[in-house]
Order: structure tokens, then sequence, then C-alpha cells
């Protein structure tokens, strides 16, 4: 079986081409993910260290740098055409291993829309950081570039800008798991049982809800309170047969996500079993 909430803690590198920094057992790896949303009908790529803001290094590097990169040559949606993706990947891992090295920077994500591209660094040091940054790009003349370095002692550009909404990390969960069970051998065209969890704050909560999904073909497998839970103790068990291809599991689930909040419920993921 493979849930949701399990599936979701694993420390994934999901995009090609990005280079993590080398680190020694003690130092902050990074758990890395990427999602798209769209502005004005045009699409916003974002690559972003989930686990950046619970570390031991966000309470030490309070100041953030921002390198932005006029991209050359962009599709009209404004994202790079295929054939640069190759020198931004170098671009982007020369970035992070410099700043690494001499100002001891640490890489937490980039943001591409309308053929920019921003790269995020917090340090303790910023010293010397234009130069620092002029090392790695004369290598790459034909780019254009700007950089800024200022305190952010709140994390704020990480939070705002790069880290996902609820929802955009629900839907990055379920490609998590989606991942995990085409890599096991699920050719994830067969529908099968899939089991659901919410957690509610109230019993009358957890009775609304499950009235509406009930509606909608989800049976109740199991209800109950779950010992330990502070602010969401009355457990919801649910189930129905679905696709578990990307595109279906992740309307369910963004379902189950957005009637859960109505009923001041958490949804808590799914689990299904592999079909080869």
């Amino acid at each position: 079986m493979f849930t949701g909430t399990v599936i979701q803690k694993l420390c994934l590198l999901l995009l090609a081409g990005i280079l993590l920094v080398r680190a020694n057992a003690q130092e902050h790896k990074g758990n890395w993910d990427a999602y798209v949303v769209h502005i004005d009908h045009k699409p916003v790529s974002v690559v972003v260290d989930l686990d950046f803001g619970t570390s031991p290094e966000a309470k030490e590097k309070r100041n953030v740098i921002i390198v932005r990169l006029n991209i050359n040559d962009v599709q009209t949606d404004g994202m790079p055409v295929r054939s640069e993706i190759r020198t931004l990947d170098s671009i982007e891992n020369g970035l992070a291993n410099h700043l690494k090295t001499v100002l001891n920077a640490v890489y937490t994500g980039r943001y591409t829309q309308n053929g920019k591209r921003d790269f995020y660094f917090y340090s303790n040091d910023t010293s010397h950081y234009k130069q620092h940054i002029k090392t790695v790009l004369q290598n790459f003349s034909s780019y254009t570039w700007t950089v800024s370095a200022s305190r952010d002692a709140e994390l704020g550009n990480y939070l705002n800008v790069l880290y996902p909404t609820q929802k955009e990390m629900e839907h990055m969960q379920n490609r998590r798991v989606v991942d995990d069970l085409r890599q096991r051998g699920d050719a994830l065209t067969a529908p099968r049982k899939v089991e659901h969890y919410v957690f509610f704050k109230t019993e009358s909560g957890r009775k609304k809800f499950a009235r509406v999904v009930q509606d909608s073909g989800f049976v109740v497998e199991n209800a109950g309170k779950e010992m330990g839970v502070k602010d969401r103790p009355y457990s919801l068990h649910i189930s129905r047969t679905d696709k578990v291809d990307y595109n279906s599991i992740d309307k369910v689930s963004i379902y189950l996500w957005e009637t859960a909040m109505r009923y001041f419920g958490k949804y808590d993921g799914w689990e299904t079993f592999v079909v080869k």
C-alpha cells in the first residue's frame, strides 16, 4: 500500500538538471520539487527546496541574494525554449556551487516567468556578492542579469514567492504518489479501490462531509476518534473505485481537499495498491 502521507515525506529530487549542493552528513541536503501556476493566463514555473524553511540553516542565514537572469530565447508563453535548458542548468549549477563555496550560501529555488529566471540564495555573508555572481556569469556573456541582496529575517521571499500554497502542495504530493506507483510497474490504466483519510475538528463536521461525499459515490470505511490528535480528533476513512493516473486522481483529491475545508476538516492523503 502507498499512502500520500508517507510518500510526501520522502526526500526526492524530481527534476533532472537540478544540482543539489554537495554537503556533508550534517548539512541541509534539501527536499526539492517543482510546480507550475498561472498568472494572467501565463505559466510560472517554480522549483523549490521544501525543507529549507524548517531547517537549522534557515534560522542562521537571514540575507537573501536574488539573481535575475534574462532568458535569451523564449516561447510565446514566456518559458525557455528546449534548446536553452541545458545552458540554464549550467548557470544554475555554477551559481549554486560558487556561492556555496565563497559565501556558504544555500540555494533555495528558482522562479521563471515572462522570459526571466530568478535564483534565490540565503546566506549570512553578502560581502562582494556582485563580484561573485559576475565571476560565474562572465562565462555566459550572452545573458544579461541583475542581482540584489537584502535582509530577509522572516524568509519572506522564500515563503511568499517560492513556497507552494496548500493546494499547490496537494498537487505535488499527488504527483509523487503517482510517480512512485509508475516506478513500481503500475501502468496506471486500471481503476482500483482508492482509500482516503480526512480529519475533522468536530463530529458534526465529519457527518456533514460524509453525507456530501457519499452522494459522489464514496463509501465510509471507518470513523473514529484518534487519541493524541489535538485540533482534528475525528477521523474518517472513505474509499471509491477510481483511476489513478495523475489527472484522474488529482481531480478526486482536490475535490475531497476542498470539500473537507468547508467543514473544518483536513484531507490527509490517499492510498492504493500496485496493479501490474
